[in-house]
């Protein structure tokens, strides 16, 4: 019998936002641990699985931990780690999050991407100060970055993405404060930037894959039915 993997996740939160609380020295609120939108079943598998792999976990203060993520950088000594839940009062899940760590998760564990080329929250700095972030990235056996991956953590926010990216990528290179869609210009940046050959958006139980074509300006984007394969990719 297949395991209830929404529930499970359900619950492991809810066990972990008591925890929190406790370590904080906060009441857990009557209400509860707020999740929406609600768990997909993917997800909720794919984080599970990524759990009991040991791709990552949480310590004391819902800290992430991975060899995912980036390392810390020179002379910091706090955690480089994204946070599950927000020190906020009460805290707050992270519910994009949740989504993230699933879809490494998943790349790793059903798409058969090694753990040393996926990255969790990667920077890419250029020749300027300008320094681009996404939410995960998959890089080639030699090391050259294949596919662009972007987390929402709604449908409706996921489609959005892919409107305003098309829109960017159409108009060709122009800053943030002349865009109209100054809230995913920086995935268009990125994009812009990095030129990978595949942009991977993902929500809960939801995804849109594009392949990208770079021209003199403007950059061509192609739907395809889901992301392809690693051998193809990586043939490619």
């Amino acid at each position: 019998m297949e395991r209830d993997w929404a529930g499970e996740l359900e619950r492991y939160l809810r066990d972990r936002f008591a925890e929190l609380c406790a370590t904080m020295g906060q009441p857990v609120p009557f209400s509860g641990l707020r999740i929406s939108p609600l768990l997909g079943l993917e997800e909720a598998k794919y984080f599970l699985l990524g759990l009991e792999a040991g791709l990552f976990r949480l310590d004391e203060l819902s800290y992430v931990r991975s060899e995912l993520l980036p390392p810390p950088s020179e002379g910091e000594t706090g955690p480089t780690a994204c946070q599950l839940f927000g020190h906020d009062s009460p805290p707050r899940l992270s519910r994009e999050h949740v989504c993230q760590l699933s879809t490494a998760s998943l790349l790793i564990l059903n798409r058969g991407w090694l753990r040393s080329q996926t990255f969790v929250e990667p920077t890419i700095t250029g020749d300027s100060s300008l320094d681009h972030r996404v939410d995960l990235l998959v890089r080639s056996s030699q090391g050259e970055i294949l596919v662009c991956v972007e987390v929402k953590r709604s449908v409706a926010e996921l489609q959005k993405l892919i409107t305003d990216l098309g829109a960017c990528c159409k108009r060709g290179p122009h800053g943030q404060d002349d865009c109209g869609f100054p809230q995913n210009h920086p995935i268009y940046e990125f994009c812009a930037f990095a030129k990978p050959p595949y942009f991977w958006a993902v929500a809960p139980d939801a995804d849109i894959c594009l392949r990208m074509k770079y021209g003199s300006g403007s950059i061509e984007l192609e739907q395809l039915p889901s992301l392809p394969p690693r051998s193809l990719l990586e043939s490619n």
